[in-house]
């Protein structure tokens, strides 16, 4: 490898990824020699003239092979931006959405409203990102995190050390649905629930991005036959929680409905909200109990 540029190595990543069908070659090739040369994305502009050291090049090289094999760009660079926050981030939980962001800003809007010192059940935390951004908002609240993948929870752990958090954003045990509030004995506190759990078909899990199909924890993705597995087990479930006046449910597009009607067999005096994100669809369902 001979002397380069900047600039020239984001033209050649660019032009590389293209070729393998990334969309978003550009952006990405920027990213991965920004994570190389150990710098934030923001001050690639200012170098762009600059001459890039060999081991700089190479570990570019690494980063843009791996890209092209569709490796998520978020966990070649180890981590990503998700709510004006940024978060570890690696193959072992799903990569956060920003559609997720909207499970968050209604969290925030709904659970403000309670009054003082929330207690709040994030089931399915993943990287741990709807806690942390929901306790990051919400001074008082007291958050659960709970998980079925022990590697899911290192992460999370890591990232609610990270922002400094760990003694409002306590993680529980490993285990499904409730269960690790039940065995911690923390359940009777609980007054407000969330969760983004999986809610990709089965059969429809290998139509997605390879990016997703081929990297993500398969476990975070697959919400069953229809998709709606989680939700049908969750819900009814949520009896055992005697304090509970507020569900705050991510769902995939075109599950809404579905999603409201499972909860209201199980809730059939609750209020339900049906909220779009941004680009329309109708993404966040909430119970008022």
């Amino acid at each position: 490898m001979s002397a380069v540029t900047v600039g020239q190595l984001i033209a050649q990543g660019t032009k590389q990824l293209k070729a393998a069908g990334v969309d978003s070659a550009s952006f990405d090739a920027s990213n991965l020699l920004a994570a190389a040369l150990n710098l934030e994305l923001r001050h690639i502009p200012a170098v762009r003239n600059d001459s890039v050291t060999l081991a700089a090049q190479q570990l570019f090289a690494k980063y843009l092979q791996q890209r092209i094999q569709r490796q998520p760009l978020q966990y070649i660079i180890g981590d990503t931006e998700f709510y004006g926050l940024r978060f570890k981030c690696d193959c072992r939980a799903m990569v956060p959405r920003p559609e997720t962001e909207t499970l968050v800003a209604v969290g925030i809007d709904q659970i403000s409203k309670l009054g003082a010192r929330p207690v709040i059940a994030d089931i399915g935390t993943g990287s741990g990102v709807v806690a942390i951004c929901l306790a990051q908002a919400l001074s008082e609240a007291t958050v659960y995190a709970t998980d079925c993948s022990l590697q899911a929870l290192d992460l999370a752990r890591e990232n609610v050390e990270l922002h400094g958090l760990a003694k409002r954003v306590i993680l529980l045990p490993p285990g499904a649905g409730l269960a690790p509030l039940l065995t911690a004995q923390v359940y009777e506190s609980v007054g407000v629930l969330v969760s983004n759990p999986p809610y990709v078909a089965s059969s429809q899990i290998y139509r997605l991005q390879p990016e997703i199909a081929e990297f993500e924890p398969r476990v975070a993705l697959d919400g069953g036959p229809d998709g709606l597995t989680c939700y049908r087990q969750l819900l009814p479930e949520c009896r055992r929680l005697p304090q509970l006046g507020l569900i705050i449910l991510e769902v995939g597009e075109g599950q809404a409905e579905a999603v409201a009607s499972i909860g209201r067999d199980s809730f059939p005096s609750a209020q339900v909200q049906i909220i779009p994100d941004l680009t329309g669809i109708q993404r966040v369902v909430v119970f008022h109990l």
